[in-house]
């Protein structure tokens, strides 16, 4: 799909990855604000995290992104569903959400759907073709663009649909999508990636199959570190990150104001601690990153209690939320460049996938056990709750360069 030169894999990464995070966006940050100012629950909007699914499914299909008939094709593929995400992001503007939530909670998880299988391709290609040098640059465009993506799914409509109108917005975030869609075409002639060993037991095996064996693989007692890693990582950030944008609303503050302080200045931040994890894991090697990330996590979780009790400040919590975002995008960067190192090439698109759906889970399950703990003991037991969760990785890390190693390993044929 990609040439092997490290500056186009970054360049058509972040396209990519930012095409990605327009629909995440309005999912994440543009829903929340609106059913929270008609009356939404926090635990009714901490459930709409379930509209990701897809994010945790595409293991189903992760399969084909190893085929060997398949990869000839990524190119198209990719494209092809880079297309149908932007008609999908198009739709949104049909009709507008205080009207039809349904519409968009169901436009919602149909571009999960196609983020998620577009995101299965892109990630096998990653991982074979990025260095484990790279791994920290290649990371940090993966999630500095989907920050990226994110800015412009949530505080671009709740920044300019004032102004421009919810409709007008739509379209443009539309357009830029597919202007992203040049990334599956980025050194495309000069792709070489690697094909499969057909020795191999992966490449004799069907989907379902596979999949099998590579749980199998990931549960055995010297390699399943990976994969709890995986799922508990950012699991207490999840838990504050679903309470934000509620908590800000519930104290007065208005869409606009969400929109600059919240979304704006935490996905600025987020892109900068990105590109801070992708140095970190290259200067500090892998272990003592995911340690400092860990520490990090634990660290921006602390004020937002302060910012609750204090009944959310503009000028505390905009601070705040800007270390949370910082944290957060550090923490994923080294999490997902360390999964990669955990990751086996000739199953790249399988074993990534079932890695990083387990952080995917941690976004639902966090986002519903923060919103259950606010609803019956208040946002700042439950922002205690999470910088506690935060804490726990740093138990699992002593085993991990041992388990990441073991998970890196091919069977025998």
């Amino acid at each position: 799909m990609i040439a092997r030169k490290p500056g186009l894999v970054v360049v058509a990464l972040s396209l990519l990855y930012t095409a990605q995070g327009i629909p995440f966006g309005f999912a994440t940050e543009y829903l929340p604000v609106v059913l929270r100012g008609e009356g939404y629950s926090y635990a009714q909007i901490a459930a709409l995290g379930w509209l990701q699914l897809p994010w945790q499914l595409k293991i189903l299909w992760a399969k084909a992104a190893d085929a060997p008939r398949v990869r000839p094709l990524t190119t198209r593929l990719v494209f092809a569903l880079q297309m149908a995400l932007t008609l999908t992001v198009a739709g949104f503007a049909l009709r507008p959400l205080k009207e039809s939530p349904a519409w968009w909670f169901a436009l919602t998880a149909l571009a999960a759907a196609l983020a998620s299988t577009q995101d299965v391709f892109v990630d096998a290609f990653a991982v074979r073709a990025l260095a484990p040098a790279e791994r920290g640059l290649g990371n940090a465009a993966q999630v500095g663009g989907y920050r990226l993506g994110m800015l412009v799914g949530g505080a671009g409509l709740l920044l300019l649909v004032g102004t421009l109108g919810e409709r007008a917005t739509l379209l443009a975030c539309a357009a830029v999508v597919g202007i992203a869609s040049l990334g599956a075409f980025v050194g495309s002639s000069k792709a070489n990636v690697s094909p499969p060993a057909s020795s191999s037991p992966s490449s004799r095996e069907n989907g379902a199959t596979s999949v099998l064996r590579l749980i199998r693989h990931m549960v055995a007692p010297n390699v399943r570190t990976v994969l709890l890693l995986g799922l508990t990582f950012k699991l207490g950030l999840h838990m504050a990150s679903a309470l934000l944008k509620p908590m800000a609303k519930d104290f007065g503050w208005s869409n606009e104001r969400i929109g600059w302080a919240v979304v704006t200045t935490g996905a600025i931040s987020a892109i900068v601690g990105s590109l801070a994890g992708g140095a970190l894991h290259r200067r500090l090697g892998e272990k003592r990153a995911l340690f400092t990330a860990v520490i990090v996590q634990a660290l921006v979780c602390l004020p937002l209690i302060a910012v609750a009790r204090l009944r959310a400040p503009y000028a505390l919590t905009t601070v705040t939320i800007a270390l949370e975002h910082f944290g957060s995008g550090l923490g994923t960067t080294i999490l997902f460049a360390a999964l990669m190192t955990a990751t086996r090439p000739e199953d790249a698109g399988l074993h990534y996938t079932i890695l990083t759906s387990a952080n995917a889970l941690a976004i639902g399950v966090g986002a519903m056990i923060g919103g259950l703990v606010a609803d019956r003991a208040g946002v700042e037991a439950a922002l205690v709750a999470a910088t506690v969760v935060c804490a726990l990785p740093a138990l699992l890390l002593p085993r991990w360069a041992a388990a990441a190693r073991a998970s890196a390993a091919s069977d025998d044929p």
